[in-house]
């Protein structure tokens, strides 16, 4: 069974070792994960299974406003490289999810749905409205060679038989997240060829 609990500085060598399952050009350093724990560790998660940790999720407070995403042009702008942006907590209403990986032995089942899902108590907790990620688009280039090219803002409102096509925003989609409109489809969010360096914020608002 996978257990969630919040990370400390005492687990930053596990989670070094996880941040390798990412590719190397996308890892953050020990001194970037140092950071996080310290600015904001209540948003700072680790989960684990036989008492290891297979998994890492980091979070930061943000000022979401649907109308104003100038913020939002690049994973680098709305997180501060990495380092988390300093904000004043009374005027953040929002938490932003910064980075989650699970080692590849450890995806599929429940586990990812537990990351996801994770963030909920806290931004409850906290009073805040939103919890926003920016998602990949993972079969966005695939789709194009296949049927032809399309914009990604339409792409990322294409369905099938009532699912949209791209897996990763139906999974977001399932847990209650939206992209809510082509502005928030983003031109070089992030470098990821499957996406074609397209990422979509994604947002879910909480009480509802």
């Amino acid at each position: 069974m996978v257990h969630v609990r919040q990370a400390s500085l005492a687990d930053i060598s596990a989670i070094m070792n996880v941040e390798e399952d990412w590719p190397e050009y996308q890892r953050a350093s020990r001194d970037k994960m140092l950071t996080r724990l310290r600015k904001f560790p209540e948003g700072f998660w680790i989960f684990t299974e036989d008492e290891l940790i297979i998994g890492t999720l980091s979070s930061c407070l943000i000022r979401y406003e649907r109308d104003a995403l100038a913020k939002f042009a690049s994973w680098d702008a709305v997180t501060n490289h990495g380092y988390y942006p300093d904000i004043d907590r009374t005027t953040a209403n929002a938490l932003y999810l910064v980075s989650g990986v699970l080692r590849q032995d450890a995806r599929g089942g429940k586990t990812y749905s537990l990351l996801i899902d994770t963030p909920v108590a806290l931004a409850e907790r906290l009073g805040l409205d939103y919890i926003v990620a920016g998602a990949k688009l993972p079969g966005y280039d695939a789709y194009c060679r296949r049927h032809g090219e399309v914009d990604a803002g339409d792409y990322a409102f294409m369905t099938v038989q009532g699912r949209l096509i791209d897996p990763f925003l139906e999974m977001y989609r399932g847990h209650g997240y939206a992209v809510p409109d082509r502005a928030h489809v983003v031109k070089d969010f992030y470098p990821d060829s499957p996406s074609r360096n397209y990422g979509a914020i994604v947002v879910k608002q909480l009480g509802k």
